[in-house]
């Protein structure tokens, strides 16, 4: 397989991207941080491989609309999480703070635009010396094992009660997930044992992705540069503890399944270290 074709479809769509005069929704903003993470993610396993030559990291330029992106996404669905609050509890809403976040997304808006239009097309070379070379089955497997051994690493700590541990363990995850394709060639059974814990891996991603967004809109209420009317104080309160009740029970399901991720993680490691000195055998 070569690996210049799954690296260049990312970019063509990434391109595609800073050519379009379309304003930036959260649907065009979440497709394009989605081709980015797919290419971190491939990126991530080619660079187990020496003769491909991956970059070690993206462009900056194009970590700079990632996250500028991502702020944009971040005030959109703040904005849709308190309609969906208010709506749900009753609650009368902060048109004011609303105002305030709206015009936040569209200053955000903006900048992400003139980005965009003031960067260069991306090219091939830019995250690969050596595009041409065929993947390895060596490399698969070199991979699960490092994504095994840093969920172990993760889930050996209070991981709960820590927020960017968590993100770093949805972010390993969709990593493995983003890069299963590319695996059924390679290794076999790694990959039959992978589709069945795909459910799981995608539920426990998203649970954990849902904690981290409320987290953030906790967060943002305390942010010096939102500044909250004295009408609407009261509001933002009940707000703010139905997020508070909400990540309480997300946390709560989330202790319920982690022993199954750990034990996932483990199964991994072991599937992959037998893959692993299998190899080193055929070899000796």
């Amino acid at each position: 397989m070569r690996m210049k074709n799954k690296i260049k479809n990312r970019i063509v769509k990434i391109n595609g991207f800073l050519k379009s005069k379309k304003k930036p929704g959260l649907t065009v903003i979440h497709l394009l941080r989605l081709e980015i993470k797919h290419l971190e993610a491939f990126l991530e396993l080619m660079r187990f491989q020496k003769n491909f030559g991956a970059r070690s990291k993206i462009p900056g330029r194009l970590d700079t609309i990632f996250n500028e992106a991502g702020k944009l996404r971040a005030f959109g669905l703040e904005m849709k999480a308190i309609d969906l609050i208010t709506h749900r509890n009753g609650f009368s809403k902060p048109k004011l703070f609303l105002k305030q976040l709206d015009f936040l997304k569209e200053k955000t808006c903006k900048k992400l635009k003139k980005k965009r239009r003031n960067s260069a097309a991306f090219k091939l070379r830019e995250f690969s010396k050596h595009p041409d070379s065929k993947i390895s089955p060596n490399t698969c497997r070199q991979f699960l094992f490092d994504k095994a051994s840093g969920m172990l690493d993760l889930l050996s700590e209070d991981i709960l009660s820590d927020i960017k541990s968590l993100h770093q363990l949805r972010k390993i995850l969709k990593s493995i997930l983003f890069v299963l394709p590319i695996y059924r060639k390679f290794v076999e059974p790694a990959v039959v044992f992978l589709k069945t814990n795909k459910k799981l891996m995608k539920s426990v991603e998203s649970e954990i992705g849902s904690l981290h967004d409320t987290d953030s809109f906790v967060a943002g209420l305390g942010k010096k540069n939102r500044r909250i009317h004295v009408s609407e104080e009261t509001a933002l309160r009940k707000i703010k503890r139905e997020w508070q009740n909400d990540m309480r029970r997300m946390e709560k399901d989330l202790q319920t399944i982690l022993p199954a991720i750990r034990q996932f993680a483990l199964n991994l490691k072991e599937q992959s270290t037998d893959n692993l000195n299998n190899v080193r055998q055929m070899f000796n």
